[in-house]
């Protein structure tokens, strides 16, 4: 519509509006009297004129007001509604049809993570404490679930009589507390125990029937569900991902500080954790010497950098 045209309406709705208020104002004053020094049809006149002009120019912009905020309040309240029941979907046994594979709506998000493709968090990736790092980077939100039967593996090594396992259950506990803290983020139990063995086969068959995603530092977990067709993020991969990558030829300032497998290595770290070994470096253990980068290899545990002394 030309801006003329709605000029023209906006001008035709307030003037059908001041003749209205006119009208009902002329009616109604009907009873009026005279109020000295001012006549019947004096002051009959000044309020007619008077709710004319409150309809001409101050109720077509209160109309637009109230339209506008009830229509932003009712918006609201429709996705408060929608999110709220997006996420007792969630809660649902498995067989609802809600969460059963074939469901044709098993897409639609919630928090970035899709009602039935979640988040699985292992016992395993929750001892090593490196997700709540993750999290309060914000690569990771939405709903991550926590399986019943996690948390009951993770209380076992947490009642471990051994004294490092005990300490590693009880910081994991820590971790999934301060989980729920980060912002972005919702953490979920899951109390429907998938009938299974052991507690990886569980997890394998939780994200089967729920199109989801295990966390996990576990290696053979991470072998077994690939082999399933289960996705797997590997804190341990993510971790090499994203380590320095040194190229041949370039120098490190490298401590040593053991011997490595040959009788002639020394062996030495670079601040995020990569293993450096160093040729004929093994009479210089303790000291802090310059070398040059002469080739990298990739191994499950991780990247391993090989240097030789430069002199």
């Amino acid at each position: 519509m030309l801006p003329g045209k709605r000029w023209n309406a906006l001008t035709i709705f307030r003037l059908t509006t001041s003749i209205v208020f006119a009208l009902i104002a002329f009616i109604f004053s009907e009873v009026i009297g005279d109020f000295p020094p001012f006549n019947r049809t004096f002051l009959r006149v000044i309020i007619t004129l008077f709710f004319a002009f409150l309809g001409y120019g101050i109720f077509p912009d209160i109309a637009r007001f109230v339209t506008l905020n009830t229509i932003s309040g009712i918006n609201y309240f429709v996705s408060r509604v929608g999110m709220e029941v997006m996420n007792q979907m969630l809660r649902l046994p498995q067989n609802n049809p809600f969460t059963n594979a074939t469901y044709p709506g098993h897409h639609a998000p919630v928090g970035g993570v899709s009602v039935t493709q979640p988040l699985i968090l292992d016992t395993s990736a929750i001892i090593d404490g490196r997700i709540l790092d993750i999290a309060k980077t914000h690569f990771l939100y939405g709903t991550i679930l926590l399986p019943s039967f996690v948390l009951q593996e993770l209380q076992q090594v947490a009642d471990s009589a051994d004294f490092l396992k005990r300490s590693r259950g009880r910081r994991g506990f820590e971790i999934i507390e301060e989980l729920k803290k980060v912002k972005g983020m919702r953490i979920e139990i899951w109390d429907k125990e998938p009938a299974a063995k052991t507690v990886d086969d569980k997890l394998i068959k939780l994200a089967k029937n729920l199109h989801g995603k295990i966390i996990t530092t576990d290696f053979n977990l991470n072998r077994v569900a690939s082999l399933s067709n289960v996705v797997v993020l590997n804190i341990n991969d993510l971790s090499n991902a994203v380590k320095t990558v040194a190229v041949p030829g370039e120098e490190l300032i490298v401590k040593i500080v053991h011997l490595g497998k040959d009788a002639r290595q020394g062996v030495g770290y670079l601040p995020d954790g990569t293993m450096i070994v160093v040729e004929d470096g093994a009479d210089l253990v303790g000291k802090e010497i310059k070398t040059e980068v002469t080739r990298l290899i990739q191994v499950p545990a991780g990247r391993m950098i090989f240097v030789k002394r430069n002199v």
